[in-house]
């Protein structure tokens, strides 16, 4: 790990400075790949803070690098070996003190995996392990992302008032973005509830019954004949035609006449020519005498 650079970290109140060297580091490094957490190093007297150990890392490439690496080492599940073999190091366990914080950071808006990044922290798939089988952290972690969920929406409001035609656009992107994120982290309060397709509406088809003066074949007297169009050829047709039907759904005006109503009422006049001709023959009447 050598020095890439960066100033000297100030020590904390109460603190006697501490200044980067390899052994330090390499120390560190030691303690944290054994299992311990950062900040139980740092708070020993010749260590220097978790701050000064952030600083360095973010001003050490390499530094940083073997930081998140022994990070990685030390907090492994129990019975898990190092990467390439090796002797199996210490399980890491759950610390209340840790899962405050974790709570506290989700809670103002930090993310799971931003909170992982600090050193002076497990790492993420240590959360991750934890929330599987430490059920009140899994609970904690829970809550606090509903209540960034709350957040978000605040934040989207603040937005919103905040808007103007220059900025309409990316206030937009940065809303559905809210939306999104509030919707996973709270699906039950603010996830997005699926539209359902419009209906299709009700549809009311007029036919309109034309009416006209035909002779009757039979009687050769005038008759009024009735039409009706065919919703599904566009057709007329005659309603006195055997077997007609008014189309399906229709409901007749006051006045209309059914295909049953025709037939009965032809029943009833070829009933009446029957008898009319049964008496004329009685008289001697020609067919066409008696009419």
């Amino acid at each position: 790990m050598g020095d890439e650079g960066g100033g000297p970290a100030l020590p904390g109140p109460g603190r006697a400075h501490v200044r980067w060297s390899e052994a330090v580091g390499a120390e560190i490094c030691r303690r944290l790949r054994d299992g311990e957490l950062l900040r139980h190093i740092c708070e020993e007297p010749g260590m220097p803070s978790d701050t000064a150990v952030r600083k360095w890392a973010r001003a050490r490439p390499g530094f940083d690098r073997a930081l998140k690496a022994a990070r990685r080492a030390g907090w492994r599940p129990e019975g898990r070996l190092p990467r390439g073999g090796g002797r199996d190091g210490p399980a890491f366990g759950y610390c209340p003190e840790i899962g405050d914080e974790v709570f506290e950071r989700l809670c103002e808006g930090e993310s799971l995996t931003r909170i992982a990044e600090d050193p002076t922290l497990p790492s993420l798939s240590t959360f991750y392990y934890w929330m599987k089988r430490i059920p009140e952290f899994n609970a904690a972690v829970v809550e606090a992302r509903r209540i960034q969920a709350d957040r978000f929406c605040d934040l989207g409001w603040d937005l919103a008032e905040g808007a103007s035609p220059e900025t309409a656009y990316l206030t937009d992107v940065r809303l559905k973005q809210l939306r999104w994120m509030a919707g996973v982290r709270s699906p039950k309060v603010y996830r997005i509830k699926p539209t359902e397709g419009e209906l299709a509406r009700e549809t009311t088809t007029f036919l309109i019954r034309h009416f006209k003066g035909e002779p009757d074949p039979v009687t050769g007297e005038l008759r009024v004949v009735a039409y009706c169009p065919n919703p599904e050829t566009g057709q007329m047709e005659r309603e006195d035609t055997p077997g007609y039907r008014y189309p399906a759904g229709c409901v007749t005006v006051p006045g209309g006449t059914s295909w049953e109503a025709i037939q009965a009422r032809k029943a009833a006049e070829a009933a009446r020519e029957a008898a009319g001709r049964e008496a004329a023959q009685r008289r001697g009447l020609d067919d066409n005498e008696w009419i």
